[in-house]
């Protein structure tokens, strides 16, 4: 697999297409199921970010993705020309001691990295390019 390409909207919409897209993408490469339902959910938690946090201001972006086959699996690039975020620079969240510290939101990082075998950030050019590698272990 060379690397098959989608441009999206930021549009919470697109995040079905994108899905879509990912599992027929990976099946033609012949991606276990494994690999592909972890690239799923982990570019569902980054493109949904993107979207809700990436942008200041309400107009059409496009965010790139970009699937190619790894000697273990795959990596899946996403480009977003948002405001730079480094996901990898966020610190590691810390479980609360309590319910009455319990915040809402701030496990899809974690979840992330806990599901990728490797993820990586560069500000390229004005975007944020994020890797995701999944293997068939992690």
């Amino acid at each position: 697999m060379g690397g098959d390409r989608l441009i999206i909207r930021n549009d919470v919409a697109e995040l079905r297409r994108m899905s879509e897209w990912l599992v027929r993408s990976g099946r033609a490469a012949g991606l276990s199921n494994e690999v592909l339902s972890r690239l799923e959910v982990c570019a569902n938690e980054a493109v949904s970010n993107i979207i809700s946090y990436a942008y200041e201001d309400t107009a059409g972006h496009d965010i790139a993705l970009e699937l190619s086959q790894t000697s273990t699996g795959a990596c899946l690039i996403i480009r977003d020309d948002g405001k730079p975020f480094n996901m990898l620079n966020e610190p590691e969240h810390q479980p609360p001691t309590s319910l009455a510290e319990a915040k809402i939101g701030g496990l899809g990082l974690p979840l992330m990295r806990g599901l990728m075998a490797r993820c990586g950030y560069q500000r390229e050019n004005g975007f944020n390019v994020l890797s995701l590698e999944a293997s068939s272990s992690p």
